[in-house]
């Protein structure tokens, strides 16, 4: 042996010379059913140092930081899509540990208001819940909680494909992991908050198939058992993750087959393993689904699945649309090239079987099949990728189950991972003799490889985090996305609705706000933002009319800009768009309790009442619709409904100022005035910016005439709102209404009546006392003028003016 040959301390001898045209079987404590006292599953890897446990130590703290890095930049993201749903604005969730009941025993977006889902996830729910009560409302905790989740998955890859691929170097996992973390098709799930579900999935998923492997190496009984019933009680864990973790059972099974020698019971033992979770699973989810409207009850809109209908209408269409849009699928897992939070209508085209594209992609599908069958009998790894993709892709695919979504980056989390396993494999295949060989890593074909492989690792890595970094908030990635995406009714959705925000913004900033010319270029930054939400929205609706989202937020947008241009009749035109939305989905609460608020404030309480009975009927947790039922009870003089509607709306809302200020009118009316100060100062105390809460009590006190009250009260609500128009008409009645022992201030109440008229001018009582004070000063013409503006504004009050 040449001094070249001669192994180095620490590493492994020459192996033994194969026999020629065999490979060496994968390495078994256990054939032909004896089992061995030791197992003889290597602990190193051929052909490279002894990896102690410092260096092994070294290798998973290095691909935990690495993967993490990817999306530390998430760490003051905010909340976007499908997190308001599932966490932010689901009820059960904010409830923290009060809410697991409710998890446990509820669909995936209850607690938002959605009840056709048909998604039961409890697990990352569960977490989400136990994350609130730690830290309420901190999207940037949460974004970290799941990058280093899915940096633990990543650690457990590559612990799990070290114990696959025993027998390779150890350049082989690693290069598999890295590919698999730093995939950009990823960012979707991981820089989404809710993508939790999809990472939980993954993390028990690995376990599961980690103690698989240990189950068949195991030498003794004991050993055996806890290995079992860790494969059963991590699969079951990632069953109540996320549902396709169905997609696994014929996969394990396969990874012994490709990976080990195992005897047949091994076999049967596992698959009993893997069933038995599944069949609680499913039984589970069934008994959760059976109070909740049948599937066959609803249908899915064509702005989340564009190409649903088909498979009524043109079932082979259907068929070459998804065949289409799996070789969409594949490309993008080689090249990248752009990835889209939305491809709804109409971005995606249809497909028919003479399309270039389905024919393509067909063919490539069925050559991936053929081979990976070809290849079984030989265990050869690329074939065991292949088949993990295909099997983990079909229930995406809408070939066999139609599911809710057409196309989403999130879906080739799972199978990617088959993916990355069959393309390193291959590539190293294409240097070697036959299936099975050992690479050599003194080759400078396979130092070419690695080199291959880290660049693109690299350049995956930086397109990751540059995507990653869109999702910092709804406006950032809506903003780029539907300029990827700009065909898609959705996208103009939502890139409508993060405009609308934006808008809000400015005007959510005027609560407290001291500077009325800082409150009026708020009020116009609120103006301009809500019409370029409008032209979004309207874009919407002219790719897709029967957007009944699009139509409801039209009609808000509307709604929002009535107060601004009341002479512009825009109340009306929200009117319309609320109704077209009710006439495509008549399931909306939110839309029967916006288009009955119109109908509330035209004075048609009954008409009012009864779209608000309508909107919580199709959503029994809508707060809105018990808040509103409570106003429209009141104003009818059924004070019991009333009362009953305000208590409910605060079992959703325990901290609505409006439900106790709403109370106390009810009192008031009643003639409880004890109840209903109580009522008024509770809403003060949870909001000191409770505008109607302050008025009713100096109305109160005006009534029973406790003027300094009224004054005191009034002063109250001038400090925390300056220009509260409201308060000001109420200091102007009492500088002239007041004590009888006190000097009328006319001038005083003059500039009072002024400014309420300048910070609230559709107050017609104003116009009325300013004419009043104009008339006892002989000044007709100015008392005049004051009249026809409040007989204009509302002609009940003309008898005031006698």
């Amino acid at each position: 042996m040449s001094r070249r040959d001669k192994p180095r301390k620490g590493e492994y001898s020459k192996p033994q010379q194969r026999q020629k045209g065999k490979n060496p079987p994968p390495t078994h404590p256990r054939e032909k059913g004896k089992r061995s006292t030791t197992s003889t599953a290597p602990l190193l890897q051929p052909g490279e140092k002894a990896i102690n446990l410092k260096k092994l130590l070294f290798y998973y703290i290095g691909i935990f930081l690495f993967t993490f890095a990817l999306y530390a930049n998430t760490y003051n993201h905010t909340w976007v899509l499908d997190d308001y749903g599932a966490f932010k604005l689901n009820i059960y969730v904010t409830k923290g540990v009060d809410g697991y009941k409710d998890i446990l025993t509820k669909t995936y977006r209850h607690g938002s208001g959605f009840y056709t889902d048909n998604l039961y996830r409890p697990f990352s729910q569960l977490i989400f819940a136990t994350l609130w009560q730690i830290s309420p409302d901190n999207p940037g905790f949460y974004h970290l909680v799941n990058a280093f989740f899915y940096a633990l998955c990543a650690v457990l890859l590559f612990a799990l494909l070290r114990k696959m691929f025993v027998r390779q170097h150890l350049l082989i996992p690693l290069l598999i992991t890295a590919l698999y973390a730093a995939h950009p098709m990823h960012t979707e799930v991981v820089a989404n908050i809710k993508g939790l579900d999809d990472i939980m999935s993954l993390f028990f998923l690995l376990l599961t198939m980690i103690f698989t492997l240990r189950f068949v190496e195991a030498t003794n009984l004991r050993s055996r058992i806890l290995n079992i019933v860790a494969v059963f009680l991590f699969f079951l864990c990632a069953f109540f993750s996320k549902e396709n973790a169905i997609t696994m059972l014929p996969i394990i099974p396969l990874m012994i087959y490709f990976f080990r020698k195992a005897p047949i019971k091994d076999y049967v033992v596992v698959i009993v393993a893997l069933l038995i979770p599944t069949a609680i699973y499913l039984y589970t989810r069934f008994s959760i689904l059976s109070n909740y409207p049948s599937s066959k009850d609803f249908t899915v809109s064509i702005m989340d699945h564009y190409y649903y209908d088909l498979y009524d209408k043109n079932i082979f269409s259907y068929w070459a649309t998804a065949i289409m849009l799996l070789g969409k699928y594949l490309l993008l897992l080689f090249i990248p090239y752009e990835q889209v939070c939305d491809y709804s209508y109409s971005q995606l085209p249809f497909a028919t079987f003479a399309s270039w594209t389905t024919l393509l992609s067909l063919i490539v599908h069925l050559g991936l099949l053929i081979y990976a069958i070809s290849q079984i009998k030989k265990k050869n790894p690329v074939a065991f990728g292949i088949l993990f993709y295909i099997c983990t892709m079909s229930i995406f695919s809408n070939l066999f189950i139609r599911i809710g979504s057409s196309f989403a980056d999130r879906f080739l989390f799972l199978p990617s991972l088959g993916f990355c396993i069959a393309i390193v494999c291959f590539i190293f295949q294409l240097f070697k003799n036959k299936v099975g060989e050992r690479v050599s890593f003194s080759k400078a074909s396979s130092k070419i490889i690695v080199i291959g492989f880290v660049i693109i690792i690299t350049l995956f890595s930086t397109k990751t985090i540059l995507r990653a970094a869109d999702w910092v908030d709804q406006m950032t990635l809506f903003g780029k996305d539907v300029q990827k995406s700009d065909n898609s009714a959705h996208m103009r959705l939502y890139w409508g609705l993060a405009l609308r925000d934006k808008g809000l913004d400015y005007k959510d900033a005027n609560e407290g706000e001291k500077d009325w010319n800082v409150i009026q270029e708020n009020n116009k930054k609120f103006i301009e933002w809500t019409w370029k939400a409008i032209e979004q929205f309207k874009k919407g609706i002219s790719i897709y009319p029967g957007s009944a989202d699009c139509n409801e937020q039209l009609g808000i947008a509307y709604d929002n800009l009535y107060p601004f241009y009341p002479e512009e009749k825009y109340r009306d035109t929200a009117e319309y768009y609320y109704l077209n939305a009710l006439k495509i989905v008549p399931s909306k609460a939110a839309t029967n309790s916006n288009v009955a608020k119109i109908y509330f404030d035209r004075g048609e309480i009954q008409k009012a009442k009864k779209y608000y009975l309508y909107s919580i009927f199709y959503d029994p947790l809508f707060a809105d619709g018990y808040f509103n039922l409570g106003s429209s009870y009141g104003m009818l003089g059924l004070y019991d409904s009333s009362f009953y509607y305000y208590r409910k709306c605060l079992t959703f809302t325990p901290d609505r100022a409006e439900c106790y200020t709403f109370m106390g009118l009810n009192y008031t009316n009643l003639g409880n005035i004890d109840s209903a100060l109580a009522m008024y100062k509770k809403a003060i105390s949870i909001n000191k910016y409770s505008n109607n809460a302050y008025i009713l009590i100096a109305k109160l006190y005006l009534s029973i005439q406790k003027f300094d009250e009224a004054e005191a009260i009034t002063n109250d609500a001038l400090e925390a709102n300056p220009y509260n128009g409201e308060a000001y008409f109420i200091k102007g009645l009492l500088k002239i209404y007041g004590k009888e022992t006190q000097v009328k201030d006319y001038d005083g109440a003059m500039a009072d009546f002024s400014k309420c008229i300048k910070y609230a001018p559709e107050i017609a009582e104003a116009y009325v006392e300013k004419g009043r004070i104009f008339d006892m000063r002989h000044q007709r013409d100015s008392a005049q003028f004051y009249y026809e503006i409040a007989f204009n504004m509302n002609p009940n009050l003309f008898v005031l003016r006698k």
